[in-house]
């Protein structure tokens, strides 16, 4: 006999029935999470973390930022003094890195395993990696032999001590690209197209400082490159060995 209408509802996990979505839910909210992830990305960067860096990392009102922020400190996530920078509480700081280890996770997995473009994956990376608990990220990792680098170069383990230095900022001669910051997919393609990706060795030729331009000497050709790659592009010496 056909199975009646409500036998089918005991099929159905909890978490996906109209009105039970809370019985699975995170710790965090989503919206909490990517302000954690946004102060981390920023602290890395400046001295000051601010509610206007926030508001503009984030493209939200600063109003918006402010109400987020007094919220992130209540929940013990951030210390926060009005008029002085923000920072990430331990608390704070491991949610940020389990959050930076699962994006690098999935993006090396979209790319090796799903065969998606090395350029591409960063925007599914960011909304997979609220959704995907911790022991399946473990899993994904140790299913590709465990690889120490996402496709964009950085460490899959954020605590990895980071020899590299901005390409703006290194002395001109034989380099490699460690990491790349800047994931927008038309900024990855560019530098495909010039082959300056993660691990191509180069030779910085010379800069000319009126104009913030470097040149380079890229797989047997010229290439000149502007602020915007100097400043996502991070090197190593031509003689660094990558661990394995």
């Amino acid at each position: 006999m056909p199975s009646k209408p409500a036998d089918l509802t005991l099929r159905v996990p909890a978490s996906c029935r109209p009105g039970q979505q809370d019985r699975t839910k995170r710790l965090f909210s989503e919206s909490v999470e990517e302000y954690i992830d946004c102060i981390y990305r920023l602290q890395r960067e400046l001295d000051v973390v601010t509610t206007g860096e926030i508001a503009t990392y984030m493209f939200v009102s600063p109003g918006s930022a402010t109400t987020m922020v007094k919220r992130l400190a209540e929940l013990g996530l951030v210390t926060h003094v009005p008029y002085q920078s923000i920072r990430l509480t331990d608390h704070g700081m491991k949610l940020a890195t389990q959050l930076t280890r699962a994006h690098r996770v999935l993006k090396r997995f979209l790319v090796d395993e799903l065969g998606l473009p090395w350029s591409d994956v960063h925007e599914l990376a960011c909304k997979l990696e609220h959704y995907v608990g911790e022991d399946v990220i473990t899993r994904m990792h140790e299913k590709m032999d465990c690889p120490m680098f996402c496709p964009q170069g950085s460490p899959i383990d954020p605590d990895l001590d980071d020899p590299s230095v901005r390409l703006m900022d290194s002395e001109p001669g034989e380099l490699q690209v460690y990491r790349i910051t800047d994931e927008r997919v038309e900024f990855l393609e560019h530098l495909e197209e010039i082959k300056l990706t993660p691990r191509c060795r180069f030779t910085a030729v010379s800069s000319t400082k009126i104009d913030s331009l470097i040149h380079l000497e890229v797989d047997g050709k010229k290439v000149t490159v502007g602020p915007e790659v100097a400043r996502h592009v991070w090197v190593v010496p031509g003689d660094y060995v990558f661990p394995d």
